[in-house]
């Protein structure tokens, strides 16, 4: 019986430890954000005034403690809360404005390279090549300037539209630049007609160049070397598709050591440019998880603020496949392992029914 209650104690205290006391350090770690939002104009207005409502409590909080330090603090933080919020709210309600639907391909087509778009980007599905190789495009821009092949595929038309009229917002980085540190890539002005129109155009013709997945299997399955005519699986074909989206949205900044890919912006500048260099990402499925990842790469600043990491922006079919991949690279054996942690949880439970009968055998010889 003694035994029993300590058992039953010994639960208690892990019930206690696993329902109330790490799910509080948790929320502490890692404080609750609103669910990722795909609608990036929705997202950023709640976004913004959320933070304000916080700004207007913290400056609350210190009136009433009347701490004038505090006070002055809280107030500033609430002025640039206010003004981040204006700006947010204008700038897409800029971008609602312009009717996407009306894009032209090929008059985006033109316009892209009368706009100079070229000068730094690449885009090799238009045979249109990188002006500068990797090396030498992060050290003149601090990370090397992505080819946009992809970028019908990756982004939604938004996004997009937002990108290209003022990437500092659409990636959220103005804490990070400005007039005085301006931004390698800068918003675009026009080429000489009608402003919106001319975005919906270059959207319309990054969208027509959109690859599918079979194309994006097959460029895949020739960078790595399989041979040609291979029969491919299902479950093949499914990482060699995760792996191409996430080499086209992440590697120019992240390594994955783990599957021997490696940045293609030099480490040196990129490491000037961002501030610290930007972490290996093959164990970062384990170390955040899958919903962590969801959440930081649809908004950076709602989970780290303050981050020098841009907003990645990614389509809600083009994040998944880079958790995916992720997932398929640095916790491959995880179903091996979950598995095994049942079989163990068995085990012990067996044990311990014979265990317990061999002790009742041996101490009623003694009574």
């Amino acid at each position: 019986m003694k035994e029993i209650r300590t058992l039953i104690l010994v639960l208690f205290c892990v019930g206690i430890l696993y329902w109330f006391i790490e799910p509080y350090a948790h929320t502490k770690l890692s404080p609750h954000t609103d669910p990722v939002n795909y609608d990036f104009a929705a997202g950023d207005t709640a976004l913004a005034a959320h933070n304000v409502a916080a700004a207007e409590s913290a400056l609350a909080a210190a009136e009433k403690g009347g701490d004038e330090t505090m006070i002055k603090n809280s107030k500033k933080a609430l002025v640039g809360a206010k003004e981040q919020q204006d700006k947010t709210v204008l700038f897409w309600d800029e971008i609602n404005k312009i009717d996407l639907s009306k894009g032209d391909a090929v008059r985006g087509a033109e316009t892209f390279t009368n706009a100079g778009c070229t000068a730094c980007h690449g885009v090799k599905s238009a045979n249109i090549p990188a002006p500068m190789d990797a090396a030498s495009a992060s050290a003149a821009y601090g990370v090397n300037p992505p080819d946009l092949s992809s970028a019908g595929y990756l982004y939604t038309d938004q996004f997009l539209a937002a990108l290209i009229k003022d990437p500092i917002m659409a990636l959220k980085l103005d804490q990070k630049f400005g007039d005085e540190k301006p931004f390698p890539m800068p918003g675009f002005f026009g080429a000489g007609g009608d402003l919106n129109q001319e975005i919906a155009d270059i959207v319309a013709y990054l969208k027509s160049l959109a690859p599918s997945e079979d194309k994006l299997i097959a460029s895949e399955v020739a960078a790595s070397g399989i041979k040609q005519g291979t029969e491919l699986n299902e479950a093949q074909k499914k990482f060699l598709l995760s792996k191409a989206v996430f080499e086209d949205a992440c590697l120019r900044c992240h390594d994955v050591k783990y599957d021997k890919l490696f940045a293609s912006s030099d480490k040196a500048s990129l490491a000037a440019y961002m501030g610290s260099t930007p972490p290996d990402l093959s164990m970062m499925i384990r170390s955040k998880g899958a919903n962590y990842l969801h959440e930081f790469i649809n908004d950076t600043q709602k989970k780290l603020p303050g981050t020098s990491m841009p907003r990645v922006g990614l389509n809600e079919n083009a994040e998944a496949k880079v958790v995916e991949y992720l997932a398929d690279v640095g916790d491959s054996k995880k179903a091996e392992r979950e598995a095994t942690t049942i079989n163990i949880m068995i085990y012990f439970l067996i044990l311990s029914v014979f265990a317990g009968l061999w002790k009742s055998k041996i101490w009623s010889k003694l009574h």
